[in-house]
């Protein structure tokens, strides 16, 4: 049973419902019915990743002064060969690109299980980092597991609520480098939350990345063609970009 208050709750098992459209609606599906990708799609692709870190704030969005709350960190480990790596994770700032706090644990983990890492009190660790309140700081954190970075952020407060600034996203460079595939380079002046890149209905395809957090000023993402893209106008390539900003600040 899930609690639809913290969705917590025992899920060994669960599986997401569906993936693809038969017909064009609007359905719970994560691919389109012409094969665009939607948002969820894109972090389907991390739900089953046989190594993953796991952060849960307890109790959930706990208030800043709460001195019981803590943050509890993972592992989650399916391989029977084990894994060793470093759980690397920094309070950084909605509002510019800076870390506040950072810190890392060594994970050594021989069969499959859930590793608890360590618990950490939530009040202490945000007094720390001069995070004044939930809105201000995200914990962002990813595993370094055989030189493959797996990412997660806590939100410590619900997305609509975070005090963000404009991140002035834009593209810098846009470049063909082969008939199915572009490079994009992406810029931003202050943190952007779910960011989003959309193309023209003309053009089919899917990006490396989408749907991501901006904690540094630049990205490289490259998008992927189901067909080949001969003479690509970069006019005709109208991309577009959107984050969370766009959506509850602006």
């Amino acid at each position: 049973m899930i609690d639809p208050k913290t969705s917590q709750g025992h899920t060994m098992g669960l599986m997401y419902w569906q993936i693809g459209d038969f017909w064009q609606a609007p359905t719970s599906s994560t691919v389109e019915y012409e094969l665009k990708w939607k948002m969820a799609h894109y972090y389907v692709q991390n739900m089953y990743e046989f190594v993953y870190p796991l952060i849960v704030l307890q109790p959930y969005l706990a208030n800043i002064t709460d001195e019981k709350a803590q943050l509890s960190f993972y592992v989650v480990n399916e391989l029977f060969t084990g894994v060793k790596g470093q759980l690397m994770c920094s309070l950084v700032p909605v509002d510019q690109f800076s870390v506040r706090l950072s810190f890392k644990f060594d994970v050594s983990i021989d069969f499959p299980t859930v590793r608890h890492v360590i618990d950490l009190p939530y009040s202490a660790i945000m007094r720390t980092a001069g995070c004044l309140n939930n809105s201000q700081c995200v914990l962002h954190c990813h595993l370094n597991n055989n030189k493959k970075f797996i990412e997660q952020t806590l939100f410590l407060t619900q997305p609509k609520n975070y005090e963000l600034s404009q991140p002035n996203l834009r593209i810098e460079k846009l470049e063909q480098i082969t008939s199915t595939d572009v490079s994009i380079t992406l810029t931003a002046t202050n943190p952007a939350l779910f960011v989003w890149l959309d193309v023209p209905l003309n053009i089919s395809g899917y990006f490396s990345q989408n749907g991501f957090h901006m904690f540094q000023s630049m990205k490289f993402i490259t998008f992927h063609s189901w067909v080949p893209m001969i003479n690509l106008d970069k006019t005709d390539f109208d991309l577009r970009i959107t984050s969370l900003f766009d959506t509850t600040q602006s």
